[in-house]
């Protein structure tokens, strides 16, 4: 509830001498110049609480500032300095003053203050500043830190990743001609282990403003870090299926791949991929590769097949089976998200579609079916989180949905995956969910903008299961970048 502000006037009912008005006023006059002096030049109390109060007037805090300034290497000082400059709710010209005494007192403290909270800065204008500082100082020790906050996805700053200011203080340290070179040479210089992150940024970065030829030219080099495992996995992924992971969570995920325990699947990946024609290869994501495997088990002629040969197929097939429309009211939130192959022809792809084609054949097999119906019921009687999973194959090949609890529980609204949940589905076909608040649910049928954003965050292929009524499930495919195709009905099998 909004606050509310409440202001009491006060009138006197009491004459007062005509003689005493200008006095008093006078009076008052010259205490309340007194009192603005006196809280303009002396903090009140202690000058470090000043310093750490954000609701104090700035002029306070700069004149505790200029107490504490006598003993400029206490710890406390350049701690409540550097929160200053790196946390909220603080004026800019408070932030010039404890920048300047930073870099005067405590640069290295200063230094790695940004290294930790630049990349997740949510103050723009601040964040702006605080990169054009950094290249106009000359500061290159900085470049991992401003990498790493470029590599962050900031579209209030800009989608074009040449517009970021982290981008601009890179180009004045080493060039614009050189910050290619800069990311390709930390990627490989940074520590395997300790740098990782780092690592898979500069990789990210690369593709992302157009270095694909220097990264497939690494690759392609046989002598190059040939101990490096980040490396080794890499051009494993790129030689052996034709995958460029695009960003970190895409470069987690084909590692996760690469280790003995999964050699059996890579294998299978491998030997479906061969035979896919070049251009779905040169298309393939890791989302795309459980898809091939599953593909190869059930409809083999699928891996032979055109992007638009398949298209035709789904649009065909989900035009005849489709009775009544069922779809999520995104009424106050933009626009309605279309919900067809053809409404989505410009961003399906090849895997797109063997996706539908995959999630079509597991959903209408009966015992598949029984069992999203009981997932669903057992979720319509939990009111403390929705339900959901994996959807895989098992050890038998066979389509099976695996349960994983919520990572914490509260809302009926909301399924949380589990950090188990996530790495376990590195093989998976899909991660699904259902919409199962109650057996008349058609009004949420499909997915709405957190399970948009949990797919842009993690890449994988999205299932949601909504019920229409007792006895009618509709599901729903989705993927990264809002693709969202309605797989129709399925009916509750009977017993």
């Amino acid at each position: 509830m909004d606050g509310i502000n409440r202001i009491n006037r006060m009138k006197s009912e009491y004459p007062v001498c005509r003689f005493f008005i200008p006095v008093i006023a006078v009076f008052l006059a010259v205490l309340s110049v007194v009192a603005m002096t006196n809280c303009a030049a002396t903090p009140a109390g202690d000058p470090l609480q000043s310093l750490a109060r954000t609701e104090v007037v700035p002029s306070r805090q700069i004149a505790a500032m200029a107490i504490l300034d006598n003993d400029p290497t206490n710890p406390g000082y350049l701690k409540a300095l550097r929160k200053i400059v790196v946390q909220p709710n603080f004026v800019r010209e408070l932030r010039d003053e404890a920048w300047n005494r930073l870099v005067q007192y405590d640069l290295v403290g200063l230094k790695t203050s940004l290294e930790l909270n630049l990349p997740k800065m949510q103050m723009y204008e601040w964040r702006t500043e605080v990169c054009k500082r950094i290249g106009d100082l000359g500061w290159k020790d900085m470049t991992p830190t401003l990498v790493r906050a470029w590599a962050v996805v900031l579209p209030i700053l800009g989608t074009n990743l040449m517009q970021r200011p982290e981008y601009f203080a890179l180009v004045k340290l080493w060039g614009k001609d050189g910050v290619p070179q800069e990311l390709f040479d930390l990627m490989l210089k940074s520590d395997p282990i300790k740098q990782s992150n780092l690592r898979s940024r500069c990789w990210e970065l690369l593709l992302a403003t157009g270095e694909r030829a220097r990264i497939v030219a690494l690759l392609s080099d046989e002598s190059m870090a040939s101990t490096d495992s980040f490396i080794l996995d890499m051009r494993r992924s790129a030689s052996d299926i034709g995958v460029l992971p695009r960003n970190r969570e895409e470069i987690l995920w084909i590692r996760a791949l690469r280790v003995p325990q999964k050699r059996a699947f890579w294998d299978a990946v491998r030997a479906a991929a061969a035979q896919l024609r070049p251009e779905v290869r040169d298309s393939l994501e890791p989302r795309d590769l459980s898809i091939l495997v599953a593909a190869a088990k059930y409809r083999p002629e699928l891996l032979s097949a055109s992007r638009d040969e398949l298209f035709d197929e789904i649009s065909v097939r989900l035009t005849k089976q489709r009775t009544t429309r069922h779809s999520v009211s995104f009424e106050g939130y933009g626009e309605q998200r279309p919900e067809t192959p053809r409404g989505h022809a410009k961003e399906m792809d090849w895997g797109d579609c063997a996706a539908v084609v995959i999630a079509l054949a597991a959903i209408n097999q009966p015992e598949v079916c029984a069992h999203i119906f009981d997932i669903a019921d057992r979720d319509q009687a939990d009111r403390l989180t929705e339900y959901g999973g994996l959807m895989r194959l098992d050890g038998q090949s066979r389509f099976e949905l695996v349960e994983y609890p919520p990572q914490n529980r509260g809302s009926d609204v909301r399924f949380n995956a589990s950090d188990d949940m996530f790495e376990q589905g590195y093989d998976a076909l899909f991660h699904f969910h259902n919409h199962a608040q109650s057996y008349d649910n058609r009004r949420y049928a499909g997915p709405h903008l957190g399970d948009f954003a949990y797919a842009d965050a993690t890449g994988v292929n999205g299932l949601v299961f909504t019920f229409i009524d007792r006895n009618t499930i509709n599901a729903d495919y989705y993927r990264r970048g809002n693709v969202v195709i309605d797989l129709g009905t399925i009916r509750r099998p009977e017993k």
